[in-house]
């Protein structure tokens, strides 16, 4: 579908609007990595978002000649952007966490700005604040910018225009290259800007959570090798995220693993990582466990709150289990794969077309009828869409120049990568694909603690499911994980952040009052629960140990939780409309008037004022378009 430019009426606006074309990356140190010929590591020190310890910003470079395990169908070299923050509290003897955000085509960077990070952005998207519970105070943080088209990962720059109206659709992405346009681009206004970004093309970028653990590791052998700033002694490697990240975590954990393994044999040259930890917060990691409880986190959950009328509960519930239905679709596609694709590089175009139509069947037919009957986010039931929270202030804040000259980046940011939404959904189907309760099985039986860790006001990948999920992982300790009960999770004396089931290294989190990005709701409790699984604590208390002898250790309490229920809060106001996100957050109205030329832009920042969000009408924008 296409979408008409903005109008040329914003031109008062325009020039502190535009993100414009990044400045020339300053400062920059860049070394090369030995015995490897071409790949490098450039970064520079920075000095924004975290304050109290250091920072370093910078790109691992590595050549299409490595890469034959991602999947490309024409070889693409590929620049991986991370953000390094030591830890706060004793960085030398720390071990390293690598975050990575979901999407897919999410950046990290929203995990180092707002989900558990250093800072979290201001609503001029030009400040920061510090973030007394960023889980960098006794960890070393990585975040990674993943796959390649991601935030400010490129495989190849072009100087390109970007539509800020643009409304996700299987046809676009919203970033046209120059050279689309035979010589005649169209001019900038407030809404339609030029810029450097990636290559949109779906052929140069990995495109299912498999080739994208793959990359992740070609990056880790360069980065902890040979990065000059990375100096613990504690050589131990944990993976964490949030939603996709459900996929990218236990893929990526499980990918480290069976390379150590395979360097330990001497099949394999390179250097062994240790995996310590994977954790998720909200993630989606296996359809075929988690998608049967979507409907029912709509119709029974622990808010009391009814959103599918009856009949169109049971016509979700049965669009899953019927006969050639949404699950029946998903089996086939994993066993189509199975046999023609088994390392799942996505490049068997008969599997493809089978995965995605089993996607498109559960997200419209499973999942869709809550978007048909309600007018909620299902990021957070307690919202009307467009929501307002979390915000969306991390997007113009790294489209500012003065933050991409700190960071010395050569591209602009992209916050969301609809390329890579496009290839792993409409092309690819990886979201039934994935079959990560083998991955999770696999870690647990290896060793590896996993924390899952879930906001029970999310419908994108709800708890309910996500916690069947946990019960269905067979490892060696699945007999005393079962049996083990919920614990409250004490975040401090007088409070109580959640609930948590564990044995060993295996712990279920359900947070209280919390959407789909669990760490912006509740900061406090989801940075324990960070903490103190990497520390092998207990989940509830911290007080216990959880390692060596104290291995069996085992929560107390009821078998489920579904009994302690909450009450809804009052609902955040109705958007807070952006221009850097227009599609998440402006009223049809506020689209609209940015469409015709009438809106109203606060000075110094990015966000519409007029029409004001809660006088508007009210609807997310993809179901009005």
């Amino acid at each position: 579908m296409g979408f008409p430019l903005a109008s040329a009426a914003f031109s008062f606006l325009t020039t502190r609007a535009l993100c414009g074309f990044p400045p020339q990356p300053e400062g920059i140190t860049t070394i090369q990595i030995p015995d490897k010929p071409g790949v490098s590591i450039s970064y520079k020190e920075t000095t924004i978002c975290e304050t109290k310890t250091k920072g370093y910003a910078g790109y691992v470079h590595i050549p299409s000649s490595y890469l034959d395990d991602i999947g490309e169908s024409e070889p693409y070299n590929i620049s991986t952007f991370f953000w390094y923050f030591e830890a706060r509290q004793n960085p030398r003897n720390a071990q390293t966490a690598i975050y990575l955000a979901g999407g897919p085509g999410e950046s990290s960077m929203f995990g180092a700005a707002q989900s558990g990070g250093p800072c979290s952005i201001l609503a001029d998207s030009n400040t920061t604040q510090n973030n007394p519970w960023s889980w960098n105070k006794f960890v070393n943080l990585l975040y990674v910018d993943q796959p390649v088209g991601t935030g400010f990962s490129y495989s190849s720059l072009f100087n390109s225009t970007k539509d800020l109206m643009y409304i996700a659709s299987p046809e676009s992405t919203g970033i046209v290259p120059f050279e689309s346009y035979n010589g005649s681009v169209p001019a900038e206004n407030t809404t339609f800007l030029y810029g450097t970004f990636s290559s949109q093309g779906p052929a140069n970028a990995p495109s299912t959570s498999q080739t994208a653990a793959n990359a992740l590791w070609h990056f880790a052998q360069a980065w902890f090798t040979s990065f000059p700033e990375y100096k613990t002694v504690d050589k131990r490697v944990s993976f964490w995220g949030n939603s996709y990240g459900g996929y990218w975590v236990p893929f990526s954990a499980a990918r480290f693993v069976e390379q150590n393994e395979a360097i330990k044999s001497g099949k394999l040259n390179g250097t062994i990582l240790p995996v310590d930890t994977a954790g998720w917060t909200n993630g989606c990691t296996d359809l075929l466990y988690q998608g049967e409880w979507t409907p029912d986190m709509a119709y029974n959950n622990t808010y009391g709150l009814q959103i599918l009328p009856d009949e169109v509960y049971a016509a979700a519930k049965e669009a899953w289990s019927t006969e050639g239905g949404a699950r029946d679709q998903l089996l086939a596609c994993r066993a189509l794969g199975d046999q023609y694709d088994p390392d799942f590089l996505g490049l068997n175009e008969t599997v493809n077309a089978i995965c995605a139509n089993a996607t498109l069947t559960y997200s419209t037919y499973v999942q869709g009828p809550y978007f048909a009957v309600s007018n909620l986010s299902a990021f957070d039931i307690s919202q009307t869409e467009p929501a307002s929270q979390p915000t969306y202030y991390v997007d113009g804040f790294f489209n500012r120049e003065w933050v991409q000259r700190e960071l010395g980046v050569p591209l602009n940011f992209t916050a969301n990568s609809y390329a890579t939404q496009l290839s792993f959904a409409y092309v690819i189907g990886d979201p039934v694909r994935a079959a990560g309760l083998n991955k999770i099985e696999y870690l647990l039986n290896s060793g590896v603690k996993i924390s899952m860790i879930y906001g029970d006001r999310d419908y994108r990948c709800p708890w309910n499911g996500a916690e069947k999920l946990s019960l269905a992982a067979n490892w060696t300790g699945s007999s005393a994980f079962k049996k083990s009960g919920y614990e409250y999770i004490q975040t401090d004396d007088c409070y109580k952040g959640g609930v948590v089931r564990q044995h060993g290294n295996f712990s279920f989190s359900r947070v209280f009052e919390a959407g789909h990005d669990a760490a912006y709701w509740q900061p406090r409790t989801v940075f324990e629960i960070f903490t103190r699984s990497m520390l092998n604590l207990d989940v509830a208390t911290g007080n216990k140990s959880t390692m060596g002898e104290f291995n069996g250790y085992s929560s107390k309490g009821p078998g489920s939780s579904f009994g302690i229920k909450n009450e809804l809060s009052e609902s955040a106001p109705i958007g807070d409309c952006n221009l850097y996100n227009v599609a998440s957050t402006c009223t049809i109205e506020q689209y609209l008037a940015l469409q015709d030329g009438t809106a109203e832009i606060e000075e110094g920042s990015f966000r519409v004022v007029k029409p004001v969000g809660a006088d508007g009408t009210p609807g997310a924008l993809t179901n009005y378009l």
